[in-house]
């Protein structure tokens, strides 16, 4: 039996530490579909800012932190507040180039099946 409004894990995008550059460079693929929750880890030892446009400064991401992001719960509708499909998610350090760990993307996306 499908459900209507269901979900499922997406792909797993990540950058170890020797890959992350000053300038913004996308991580994995763009959301294949829209998604509903998301999370960023960055277990590296360096401060790491994310965007979603590649010029802006959109998230500051401390090391040794990580943040969760439930975009959808309270929402009026279930189709509203949804991080939209074709979204690119890309990092760059702050600061002194970090020696030490990953950076993880998680996601949460829209599903049509069980």
């Amino acid at each position: 039996m499908g459900f209507k409004n269901a979900a499922k894990f997406d792909t797993l995008r990540s950058v170890a530490f020797g890959s992350i550059t000053a300038s913004y460079a996308i991580v994995g693929t763009s959301l294949a579909e829209s998604a509903v929750a998301i999370s960023f880890k960055n277990t590296t030892n360096g401060i790491i800012y994310l965007s979603t446009d590649g010029i802006n400064d959109m998230v500051a991401i401390p090391p040794s932190w990580g943040a969760v992001y439930d975009i959808r719960t309270n929402a009026p509708n279930m189709a509203d507040f949804l991080l939209s499909k074709g979204t690119a998610f890309l990092i760059k350090y702050s600061g002194s180039a970090p020696t030490s760990g990953s950076f993880y993307i998680e996601a949460i996306i829209t599903s049509t099946g069980p």
